[in-house]
This record gives C-alpha cells, structure tokens and sequence, in this order.
C-alpha cells in the first residue's frame, strides 16, 4: 500500500514536470511595440530620423542574430546602412536594447504626402529563421511658395494706342498644393481691362504650374517709359489656410508718334468748300513719311485726296486742306470726322493710326442764302445803276 502510493505520488511529479516543460515557449517572438519620428510631417531637405523599439515577447526565450532593416521609395531615401543588428534580444532586456534608429534624408523637392517605410526583421532560435515586419507611414509636409514672370507678350513691342495680352505664369516651388488659386492685375499709367482684372486659375499642384492672361491698354496720351503691372496671387493651401503674394513687373511702353487733329470754321448742310484741318504730333518721337487721307464718314465725303509731310516732329503743327462735301441731309451739330494716317519712325518702321475730330454742321439762314446769291445781287445792284445813269443822262439833254 505504502508502495501504491510512492509510485502515484512520482508519477505526479513527472506529470507536473512535463506540463512545465510543454508549457514552455518553443521559439522566441519579437515585435515591434512603438516607434517615434524626429518630426512630423517631416520637411523637403530635412533628415527625418526614425527610431524603432522592438522587444521579445517570450519571457523564457531569446532571439539570436537579430536583423532590423528599412526600405524607402521616392522621395525618401536612408542614409547609411539600411540594415542593423543585435546578437541576443531577451525579454528581460533594457528597452535600449531593442531600439533602432534610421536617418531617413527627405528630397528637396518632395510634395506633401504620405509616404510608407518597410520595416522587417528576422531572426533565429537555433536552426530556425524567423521573420516579422511592418509598415510606417511617414507624412511629408510644407507649405506652397511662389514664383512667377512673364511668358508671354502680343504685341512683344508696347506703344502708346496700343492693346496687349500679357501672359503671367505662376510656379509653385513648394511642397503642397493649393486650391481657389486667383491672380488680379492692377497698374498705373496704364489700364487693365476690366473684364480680365481677375483671373480663376483653381489648383496649382505642387511642383505645378498656372497661367493667367491680362488685357492691358497703353491709352495714346501715355508717354514712352516703363509702367508698373502687379499681380496678386490669391489661393488657399492644404490645410485650409488661406495665403496670398505679390509681384510686379515693369512694362516698357515705347516712344511713338501719335496725333491729334483739329478743324476750323463749320460747314453748311450741301455745301462744298476746301477745308483747313490741323494735324499735331502729340506723340513722343518724329513721324516721317507721313501721308493722311480723311475717312469717309458720313455726312461727310471727299476725293480721297492724300496729303504728304516729309516730317512731323513731336509737338509740331501742321495744316491741311482738302475739298470736303456736306451731305444735304446733313443733321445740324458737331459730327464727327477722322484721319487715316500712315507714317515711319526714325528707324523706319511702319505704323498707322487715326484722328478723330469733329466739324460743325449748320442749316443754312438768309444771311448764307443772300450770300450763296451775293452775284445776282451784285448783276442786279449793277443793272439799276447802269439804269439810273442812263437816265439821269437823259433828263440833262431835255433840260
């Protein structure tokens, strides 16, 4: 009996023994329990450090030869090794013992994003290769940052008189989108017009680009010199914020010649009669060749006569006569006349314009009907006198 229970009582221990032992962990199990970036988002051009904390899960077992390695894509790249190592990590280590710490540079020219980072690490029990691994999102921030010039010009060369398109072009060199983007023009000296002062461009990508296109007028009083043209640049960023910049640009407006013109005297409904008009430079630089036809507007007619000056300098007058017509049907008042004019500079170059003036236009009255008849008045003052005479004769030689 005493024997009986000796051998249940060992048996018991072997069974206590070996639920011990099959309780124990056969392989060791190393996770990666947190991990800290140096800052987020990180910056274009900055180097983000990554520290990983790992740790043996198994109190009663130890990983050998453990390897942690990282693996980038653009815009992110390591420096140094990507791989690094611990012979032995137990459970009972220091947290020190299991941190890993990567130097991740971030491209200069990196857009605002998220972007992942690879970890795996393996290691072994014995004959055995194991693995773990995972992913790091790593966000990459920044903030829009502008530039911008002018791309294009029509016309390239600017005068007094003239309209112009001019394209501006707005690069975004940050790292983050924008969206609502809005360019606005305003000048002095000369005239934006008012249906392009504001132009809606909506989302420049980072990296990106935008246009916006310009309707401006040099009007021809404008002298020749270099006229201020800014812009600003209006949009709202990635995180809601809203921002704006500036710029100006100069625009060269070139010396020409322009004119004025102006006439004396009126006209009466039906007449014909030559007509001085004087012509002026009011411009900036001598007009050559100058040759000036009036344009036939009504009431208004002429012969298509074409007046030449060899030079015209700036400031300087001349007059001009041509043969004009009035309409009968003519309406009484200032009706408006204008010159064509065709002309070089000093250089040669051709260009044209106009002059717009105005001549009075009256109905005629008795005094012009008396006048219009001055020679039948004159015929018939002649033939009383003649007559007068005679008789004045006659009534001598009776007496």
């Amino acid at each position: 009996m005493v024997e009986t229970k000796k051998t249940i009582f060992a048996m018991a221990l072997l069974l206590l023994a070996f639920a011990g032992f099959a309780s124990a962990s056969v392989n060791p199990r190393v996770q990666l329990m947190n991990y800290s970036l140096s800052e987020t988002p990180s910056q274009p051009g900055h180097v983000l450090a990554l520290t990983l904390h790992l740790k043996s899960m198994e109190s009663d077992n130890c990983a050998e030869q453990l390897q942690v390695q990282v693996a980038v894509s653009y815009p992110l790249s390591v420096r140094g090794p990507d791989t690094q190592y611990n012979d032995l990590l137990c459970y009972q280590d220091p947290d020190s013992a299991g941190t890993f710490t990567f130097y991740l540079p971030v491209d200069n020219l990196a857009t605002s994003g998220t972007y992942p980072v690879s970890v795996a690490f393996s290691y072994k029990k014995r004959f055995t290769q194991l693995t773990g691994g995972n992913t790091i999102n790593v966000q990459v921030g920044g903030a829009p940052s502008f530039t911008a010039s002018v791309t294009s010009s029509n016309p390239v060369d600017i005068y007094p008189g003239d309209d112009a398109m001019v394209t501006v072009t707005f690069q975004n060199t940050g790292a983050s989108s924008v969206t609502s983007a809005r360019a606005s023009a305003d000048s002095s000296g000369i005239q934006v017009k008012w249906a392009g002062q504001t132009q809606d461009m909506g989302q420049i990508a980072a990296r990106g680009s935008g246009t916006a296109t310009f309707a401006i007028e040099a009007p021809k009083s404008t002298p020749a010199g270099n006229y201020p043209l800014n812009i600003n640049l209006e949009y709202t960023s990635e995180d809601k914020s809203n921002g704006n910049t500036q710029f100006s640009f100069t625009v060269p407006v070139k010396a020409k010649a322009t004119f004025a013109a102006a006439a004396s005297g009126s006209m009466l409904s039906g007449e014909k009669k030559a007509v001085d008009i004087a012509i002026t430079n009011s411009g900036s630089q001598e007009a050559d060749k100058v040759q000036v036809r009036i344009k036939p507007l009504f009431p208004f007619s002429t012969d298509g006569t074409v007046r030449y000056i060899e030079k015209l300098a700036p400031g300087e007058t001349q007059n001009l006569t041509y043969l004009i017509t009035v309409d009968k049907d003519a309406t009484p008042g200032q009706q408006l006349l204008g010159f064509l004019i065709s002309f070089q500079d000093p250089q040669g170059k051709k260009f044209t314009d106009t002059a717009d003036f105005s001549m009075t236009v009256r109905t005629p009255n008795i005094q012009d009907d008396l006048f219009s008849y001055w020679y039948v008045i004159a015929i018939a003052a002649l033939a009383v006198a003649f007559f007068a005479r005679k008789r004045m004769a006659a009534g001598k030689k009776k007496s």
